[in-house]
């Protein structure tokens, strides 16, 4: 099965560009309670006709081969055929090599979706038809981890050059606002706080450990949400 996996991202040559994903995904980001065997992810044909869906876990590296990769999370199942207007239910199961995943943080994987629509049947002369990726994180969060989620404005703070994370959780910061100065989003990009690590910033200049500042990051449910800094 996993050797077809490739024939999935061929491109076939037409005269209509198909890049539209019809099979949507629920999630903008899935979180794996450690507790639990399992979690599941939705998908969705919105197209009037069936659609073929590969899926699989990475560790980071999206130019990773499926068939190569050796991690303590997989996709089950990994190709699957979706109907028109029906949905099809993702399982994403731990392994035993979970148990080599840290237990005072969270882990960082990634889950791969692509969405192969079927050949036009009423197609004349040469196409071109392209299979849409989709990439979500997946963070596998150990349980019992010492603070809670909502207690992270807490734990992060502005030292010298770079953001410090003191929290077990990866924190994506989308905008980081000067609270009195009101100047707009001093991000030019997303930010990904790993858990007990000290990001520098490529703009540190603008950051001052002796000011307050308004961290927009997105919570589990993959919302933006505000959260107040102070050194």
């Amino acid at each position: 099965m996993i050797s077809k996996i490739t024939l999935l991202c061929s491109l076939l040559l037409t005269s209509t560009f198909y890049a539209h994903a019809s099979v949507v995904v629920n999630n903008t980001r899935v979180i794996f309670d450690g507790g639990k065997k399992s979690t599941n992810v939705q998908l969705m044909n919105k197209s009037s006709e069936a659609h073929l869906v590969q899926s699989w876990i990475d560790d980071g590296n999206p130019e990773a081969r499926p068939e190569n990769l050796k991690l303590a999370l997989a996709v089950v199942p990994a190709v699957v055929r979706i109907d028109a207007d029906n949905g099809q239910v993702l399982n994403i199961v731990k392994n035993d090599l979970a148990a080599s995943l840290p237990t005072d943080r969270e882990s960082v994987f990634w889950l791969n979706i692509i969405d192969v629509p079927p050949v036009p049947q009423n197609k004349s002369g040469n196409y071109l038809q392209f299979a849409v990726r989709s990439r979500l994180k997946v963070f596998y969060r150990p349980a019992g981890l010492a603070i809670s989620p909502n207690s992270i404005n807490q734990h992060i703070r502005v030292q010298g050059a770079c953001i410090k994370n003191e929290t077990p959780y990866f924190v994506t910061v989308i905008g980081i606002e000067d609270k009195k100065s009101k100047g707009g989003n001093l991000l030019d990009k997303t930010l990904l706080l790993r858990p007990f690590s000290c990001h520098e910033y490529d703009k540190r200049h603008l950051l001052s450990e002796r000011k307050s500042y308004t961290f927009k990051i997105i919570d589990d449910f993959g919302t933006q949400r505000d959260i107040d800094i102070s050194n």
